[in-house]
């Protein structure tokens, strides 16, 4: 389902854009003073959000993300955190997404739209890119017509929390697709999935003609052609699934 929104999505907020003039794309690391992501920052964390949906008459937006904590103790204390936060009106759902630790939790929040970054960008005509949050610190990334919406976005940024840091390019459409694709398809890849199918993408291996042999790839990484094996077929799995599962599943009315 996630894939089968993605595109249509952006296909329908880039029409809303100016294809012709591009983007501008604004990145940024954000102390959020007013959020429950600033009461967190003492734990060790990662929370990415896949999708989000804006009612702004009823003053809500939903989050569909991915928790990921290392331990029993920082879980317990994040969801705390969370239920508990003025800004939270309800954690609709947490599904564990493996056994064991580190764990991966996909998570539904209904939360309020004040002092809402995603608002803000939302009014700007801004596309939201990604919204990852590491250890308390989020770093988001828009897609904004202009440089002039950027600015009216950092004054606004200013009265709620510090900004870190801001990188601002030009993008096209194509960029725009591949950059909210990888923040929604990455999330469910382990750091060595996506070390390794990175690593042996650049050196071809994927391509046709193959460029890299497997044990090229696991000589670059410093690993053993077993454990290379392993992380490519595992990450191509979980994409796989994500892109195929549920593709089927329509129903007559």
């Amino acid at each position: 389902m996630l894939i089968k929104y993605l595109t249509s999505i952006i296909i329908m907020q880039v029409n809303y854009l100016n294809l012709g003039r591009g983007f501008t794309y604004v990145e940024f690391d954000y102390i959020h003073r007013v959020d429950w992501t600033y009461r967190a920052s003492n734990y060790e964390f990662n929370y990415n959000v896949l999708e989000s949906y804006i009612n702004e008459p009823e003053n809500y937006a939903l989050e569909f993300a991915i928790l990921k904590v290392n331990n029993k103790a920082t879980l317990k204390s994040i969801l705390g955190i969370i239920r508990s936060d003025a800004n939270v009106k309800e954690i609709i759902k947490t599904t564990p997404l493996n056994a064991g630790y580190p764990k991966r939790v996909s998570i539904v929040l209904k939360v309020k739209l004040d002092n809402s970054t995603r608002l803000k960008a939302y009014r700007l005509g801004g596309i939201e890119v990604k919204d990852i949050i590491t250890n308390g610190v989020e770093n988001w990334g828009f897609a904004l017509p202009s440089l002039s919406e950027v600015n009216r976005l950092k004054q606004y940024l200013e009265m709620g929390g510090e900004i870190k840091e801001m990188r601002v390019r030009r993008v096209n459409a194509d960029d725009l697709i591949y950059m909210t694709s990888y923040s929604k398809l990455t999330p469910f890849l382990s750091r060595g999935e996506l070390r390794v199918l990175r690593t042996a993408y650049e050196l071809g291996f994927f391509n046709e003609p193959r460029e890299a042999t497997l044990s090229k790839v696991a000589d670059e990484l410093g690993l053993s052609t077993t454990t290379v094996n392993y992380e490519i077929r595992r990450g191509i799995y979980k994409l796989l699934t994500l892109i195929l599962r549920g593709g089927n599943q329509y129903y007559d009315y």
